[in-house]
């Protein structure tokens, strides 16, 4: 079967660094992989203007760049998100689109999805965009299963020796837990569990307040995917992934 692995890039650069370092692992990767790079030229965000539609995921005034990205990220069997360092951060372009994914923040959309972060520099900022970016995927429900840095000083992002072994051991990984399938990991049990109380409070509003649950997106994705009924992140994507076995 063939899986399939988007790759976002927060570079505007389609032959840059960061673009040239994900495709060193996915040269790995052989033809049962089905590989697609998406750029942030390649897409139509809106600004942000605080409204909390944005939190409801209900694609309200979203372009269709991204309504189809979206569906992109959860059809993907690997996600891999890499950017550049610029002013020890990730890049404006990509914060933009994670503050267009806000409702996911709540909601562990991504579902356990095996995930890449990926991050270039010239000569600082190693965890500048690892240590963040990781964090923002992890409550969006990845698994976050491998990360890496090149940077230009020392010259890692042309040493043929150093891309051949940082290359083959994330292709490796991503081939191990692309059999596998989602999965949870200690970081999203913690997440899990704090957005679970925080779901049961909204629970709570809403029978006080007599509210749709069409007004709580959030609580609305919970109740519908069924983790509000599960005490643990894995019990949850287990019990998912039994019901695919049986409908097959």
């Amino acid at each position: 079967m063939i899986k399939k692995v988007l790759i976002l890039i927060g570079s505007r650069k389609e032959n840059g660094n960061t673009a040239k370092f994900a495709k060193n692992i996915t040269n790995f990767l052989d033809h049962k992989y089905e590989i697609e790079f998406i750029f942030p030229q390649d897409l139509s965000l809106n600004a942000i203007d605080g409204s909390n539609y944005y939190f409801m995921d209900l694609n309200y005034n979203a372009t269709t760049s991204l309504n189809d990205l979206k569906q992109k990220i959860l059809e993907s069997d690997i996600f891999i998100v890499g950017s550049p360092v610029y002013v020890h951060s990730f890049s404006s372009d990509l914060k933009l689109l994670i503050e267009n994914l806000a409702s996911w923040a709540h909601t562990l959309r991504l579902q356990g999805k095996p995930t890449v972060v990926l991050s270039t520099c010239g000569t600082n900022g190693f965890n500048t965009v690892i240590k963040p970016l990781s964090e923002v995927l992890t409550f969006m429900g990845a698994n976050v299963i491998a990360t890496a840095n090149a940077s230009q000083v020392p010259n890692q992002i042309n040493n043929d020796d150093w891309l051949y072994e940082v290359g083959s051991t994330i292709a490796k990984r991503i081939e191990s837990y692309a059999r596998k399938g989602p999965e949870s990991n200690n970081f999203l049990e913690q997440v899990f569990q704090g957005s679970k109380n925080n779901i049961l409070g909204q629970k709570s509003l809403q029978v006080k307040h007599e509210m749709k649950i069409s007004e709580l997106g959030e609580l609305e994705f919970w109740e519908k995917s069924g983790m509000i009924n599960f005490d643990s992140f894995q019990d949850y994507l287990n019990n998912k992934k039994e019901k695919t076995k049986n409908e097959f």
